[in-house]
């Protein structure tokens, strides 16, 4: 497959690890939308270290994505919380991405994460598609 074709746009399910074995992984979702290799997109993920009365915590993302590479900063939009920079490799399908994570400013804080592309979303996205296409083809 040709990774100047393909893209990351859409729905996905992650997770990141601390490297602490003390601190929980934590689950997320995210949104990409994918540009020509720009990046840009949302998560949502449960409020496991802020003191804010939230439940889920969103933050926005921008980066960049190289062939198979693909780099990005996270930034919270409900608190003045720390950046946290991704790096990672994208499969050759396209659907699952592995990586590295650290704060931006204090990079001995870091883990793992994984992202993997939410089949469910995108099977119900081109159901969707499909009937609003076939609706329009019977006017």
């Amino acid at each position: 497959m040709d990774a100047k074709r393909l893209t990351l746009t859409g729905p996905w399910m992650g997770r990141y690890n601390y490297v602490s074995a003390a601190m929980k992984p934590v689950a997320f979702n995210a949104t990409l939308l994918d540009e020509d290799g720009n990046i840009s997109g949302e998560t949502i993920e449960p409020n496991t270290f802020s003191d804010q009365n939230l439940d889920a915590l969103i933050a926005g993302i921008i980066g960049v994505r190289e062939e198979t590479w693909l780099r990005f900063t996270k930034a919270y939009s409900d608190f003045d919380g720390p950046k946290i920079d991704y790096e990672g490799r994208v499969n050759a399908t396209f659907t699952r991405v592995d990586g590295t994570w650290s704060f931006t400013e204090m990079p001995w804080q870091h883990g793992t994460f994984v992202l993997i592309r939410d089949a469910v979303a995108v099977d119900a996205e081109r159901r969707r598609t499909r009937v609003a296409s076939e609706g329009l083809k019977r006017s």
